[in-house]
């Protein structure tokens, strides 16, 4: 209470993470978020630090629409919607112009930022020619509520596998949420396209659309760890809550 703003120093191998998990576990309040850091340490000659953190200042004090951002190398991001693409230049981070046509929804107050919170077990898998049933049925078998998977292209994957197809089902039945991203930097999720996602698609997977994982994973954390059942959780997973799914 009584505060216009928060600045959050963070490291940058997880930033865009961060970010992503507080864009959902902060949906409404009513005060700028930003989080920063730099590429090299605040001492270092030339570091971008200093840069950085005095310009996450300026942003804060002439103001901006509330909600999760990133401040970095000169550039506002969308908290939701940020990735990090490189891993030793100070523009790492950017916001994937992904396709993104969710519908948009307003915030009920059981996903608003008062909304405790509690802690999930999620797991994330991408798809990679040789994957075995095996591999998938040690991550099922660990207990998780969620499963994000990496989809290639459009939604697709190894649907041949009848083997693996059936755990996905199995999961599903069980109550574990199961989703899909695409492994494409410039990619969304269309299950209809192609035969393969269809199969996925009937296993039990729902689109990410145009999320990133970092997105996928956070909202997943959010509606989860809200209380949410599955069911109710997928429903607005499906919806836009703030940017992360539609322009």
């Amino acid at each position: 209470a009584g505060h216009d703003g928060v600045l959050l120093l963070h490291g940058t191998d997880t930033l865009a993470y961060s970010a992503a998990a507080l864009s959902f576990l902060l949906l409404d309040l009513p005060i700028p978020v930003l989080l920063t850091g730099s590429m090299l340490p605040a001492g270092a000659p030339g570091s971008d630090a200093w840069d950085n953190l005095v310009g996450a200042l300026r942003v804060l004090q002439e103001g901006h629409a509330r909600g999760v951002q990133v401040y970095f190398n000169d550039a506002l991001l969308h908290g939701a919607r940020v990735s990090k693409l490189r891993s030793d230049a100070f523009d790492a981070f950017a916001e994937l112009p992904r396709p993104r046509h969710a519908e948009h929804a307003p915030v009920p107050a059981a996903l608003g930022y008062r909304q405790p919170r509690r802690e999930v077990n999620l797991a994330v898998l991408p798809l990679y020619p040789g994957l075995r049933a095996a591999h998938l049925r040690g991550l099922l078998d660990s207990g998780v509520e969620a499963l994000l998977l990496e989809c290639y292209g459009s939604g697709t994957g190894p649907s041949d596998d009848e083997e693996l197809l059936a755990l996905l089902r199995e999961a599903y039945a069980r109550g574990v949420l199961l989703a899909a991203v695409s492994q494409c930097a410039y990619g969304q999720v269309e299950f209809g396209v192609y035969a393969a996602g269809s199969r996925l698609r009937d296993a039990g997977l729902l689109s990410a659309g145009g999320m990133t994982r970092e997105a996928a994973l956070g909202k997943l954390f959010g509606l989860l760890g809200a209380g949410l059942g599955r069911d109710e959780a997928q429903r607005w997973f499906a919806l836009d809550l703030c940017g992360e799914n539609a322009d």
